[in-house]
């Protein structure tokens, strides 16, 4: 580890020479270079002192202090450099540094000399390591509910549980390995731990003790199991003392056939709960621990109990809450206008027909239902025109700062911020590939009805910036493109490849452009990007981009943790993505993509297609694959 190589900020008012200063932040940085390997007592700086540094070198620069602004962001890029030497950088490093490339750019355009300041990036670990062999299973050393829970309820609760202080909350332990603070198998790397550790959390003077900070770096590298209800309130596990009796498993929630004069859900009652009622009940923001980000989660109730009891619209505790009548607390929706009475009434004669559900499945998520109902009312043109409109109002929300550069091509919408000709030219690209992957499919029509809006951005930190807001969680590390579902918009985002052609920029595309496809039939993610990165193959062979997905990702499965957590989407992002890859890629020989995106057209739930085409279940398949891939 590196020794901590500081030098002083400036004293504000100060008169010194600002690029002697500078100079020697930059021997610092050459220093740490050449001392990489070296023991050292004193600890890197904290990846908070690190941002406390770019943050201070943004202000500077929003004050015209331009030779300050660079001393101070060169400070913070030798934090970085130092985090760089670590056996596994913390996870928040691709941020930091991202964060700092921007602030740089921005000297750069404001004319100040940032030519002497450079980001590294971490070193790669050592080629040849012995990939482990992937867990299929086992006991958790460590109880998430009885021994973690606990941890989190008292040292986070207040802020993190009962609320959501800086825009992050872990209701349940979902939401926690939603949000991007745990990093599966580094307890150390894990931004969780990292806060705690550089005294960053919790605020308000509480401290966690060294025997709790070991128990989670030791739940945290065995995989971070969940030996409970995953969408249990981690304060109900944590009062509890340990997990709960296992519950009386639910009917799964299928979708049924309407009659005339029956109330859609899809198409009337989910778009009124999304609009209302996802802000405080969604998947990771749930007020009295009732989530609406499902029909299932919906039905299940929260801390007060259901909240719909079918049959009985009157007497259902939602209706009770619009209508603000026979109940304790507040009338809903908080801090807006009451639903008008048509709205509540429509609510209300919709769980009196049954609460059905009238499209996909009851584990998909509210906003995907209202998606789909908007596109089997509206013809491919028409919802064209809304998918276009709505990824523009997207992508203002996400980066107000650029005014994007839209491209419309069949069956495609591109929005970026490449210089306008090199945006044109990769329409053209992404056009063509499309019609590749059409072929590939065997589909005649439209790729995917109303098309897809592809997001190609110049910039790291811009694509952060698109992760972090629609994805709701930091962008995790080794991961430069994906693709899924926002409200209307059914989208692929990248990172574009500095070329303006060739075979990385054509498997790049395909594989947005086909994950994209996939998650817009409501697949489950690491089939919509398996499926991408198989055609993606496909496309362009020679790719230098798919050879390295293909050497990689046997050796990824070592970090995945149970096939349940792959299947889930708890698995490390960047390994998932390339396990991924190679599981779909290893069973989708032919036209069994084809085959899978037919059946899903057929309106064919997920596990039905796969098993019909693959003749197999998705656990059994991937265990298959992932005991062969990882000898």
């Amino acid at each position: 580890m590196l020794p901590v190589m500081r030098v002083p900020l400036p004293t504000p008012g100060a008169r010194i020479p600002h690029r002697a200063w500078i100079r020697s932040c930059c021997l610092v940085l050459a220093g740490c270079a050449a001392l990489r390997g070296h023991a050292a007592d004193p600890p890197p700086a904290s990846a908070k002192e690190i941002r406390e540094r770019i943050d201070a070198a943004a202000k500077l620069l929003t004050g015209g202090k331009n030779d300050e602004a660079v001393a101070a962001l060169a400070e913070g890029i030798a934090g970085l450099e130092a985090m760089t030497a670590m056996p596994r950088p913390p996870a928040g490093f691709k941020l930091l540094a991202d964060r700092a490339e921007a602030v740089r750019r921005k000297l750069d355009k404001a004319g100040a000399d940032v030519s002497m300041l450079s980001i590294p990036t971490p070193t790669p670990p050592a080629a040849g390591a012995a990939p482990q062999k992937p867990v299929i299973g086992g006991k958790a050393s460590v109880s998430f509910a009885r021994d973690v829970a606990p941890i989190l309820a008292k040292s986070c609760g207040g802020c993190h549980i009962a609320g959501r202080k800086g825009d992050f909350q872990m209701v349940s332990y979902d939401g926690l390995m939603r949000s991007g603070m745990v990093q599966r198998g580094a307890g150390q790397a894990s931004r969780l731990v990292d806060v705690i550790l550089t005294g960053d959390m919790p605020r308000g003077g509480g401290k966690v003790t060294s025997d709790a900070v070991a128990t989670l770096v030791k739940w945290i590298d065995a995989g971070a199991v969940c030996d409970a209800d995953p969408t249990a309130g981690i304060d109900l596990l944590a009062r509890g003392g340990g997990a709960p009796p296992p519950p009386v498993p639910a009917a799964p929630i299928a979708a049924v056939s309407l009659k005339p004069g029956d109330v859609s859900f899809a198409a009337e009652v989910a778009p009124l709960l999304a609009k209302n009622c996802l802000g405080c009940h969604g998947g990771n923001e749930t007020e009295a621990n009732l989530s609406m980000a499902s029909m299932a989660t919906l039905l299940r109730g929260g801390r007060t109990g259901p909240a719909v009891v079918a049959g009985k619209g009157a007497e259902s505790l939602l209706v009770k809450k619009l209508r603000g009548a026979g109940i304790e607390g507040q009338r809903m929706p908080l801090n807006k206008n009451p639903l008008p009475d048509a709205d509540i009434a429509l609510i209300e004669k919709w769980i009196t027909q049954g609460a059905r559900l009238d499209m996909l499945t009851g584990a998909t998520p509210l906003d995907t239902i209202v998606a789909a109902g908007l596109t089997k009312r509206l013809s491919d043109g028409e919802l064209a025109k809304v998918r276009s409109a709505v990824g523009e109002k997207l992508w203002r929300r996400v980066i107000p700062d650029e005014e994007p550069v839209v491209v419309v091509r069949a069956g495609l919408c591109v929005i970026g911020n490449l210089p306008a000709a090199r945006m044109a030219t990769f329409a053209d690209v992404a056009e063509t590939v499309t019609g590749s992957v059409r072929s590939e499919l065997g589909v005649d029509g439209p790729l995917l009805k109303g098309g897809v809006v592809l997001y190609a951005v110049k910039q790291a930190f811009d694509y952060s910036a698109i992760w972090q807001n629609v994805v709701g969680a930091e962008r995790p590390k080794g991961i430069s493109s994906h693709a899924g579902v926002a409200g209307e918009v059914v989208y692929g985002a990248m990172l574009a490849p500095a070329t303006e052609s060739g075979d990385d920029l054509d498997a790049a595309i395909a594989e947005a452009v086909v994950a994209a496809a996939f998650a817009g039939r409501n697949v489950p993610a690491w089939f919509s990007r398996g499926a991408g990165r198989a055609l993606a193959a496909r496309i362009a062979p020679k790719s230098a981009l798919v050879a390295q997905w293909k050497r990689d990702g046997a050796s990824a499965v070592s970090q995945l943790g149970s096939v349940a957590d792959f299947l889930a989407g708890h698995s490390e992002p960047a390994a998932a993505a390339l396990a991924a890859g190679g599981f779909v890629g290893s069973i989708a020989a032919g036209n069994k993509l084809a085959q899978m995106l037919a059946a899903l057209d057929e309106d064919t739930p997920f596990d039905d297609a796969f098993a019909g085409v693959f003749r197999a279940t998705p656990a059994k398949a991937f265990e298959k694959w992932a005991a062969r891939a990882s000898r």
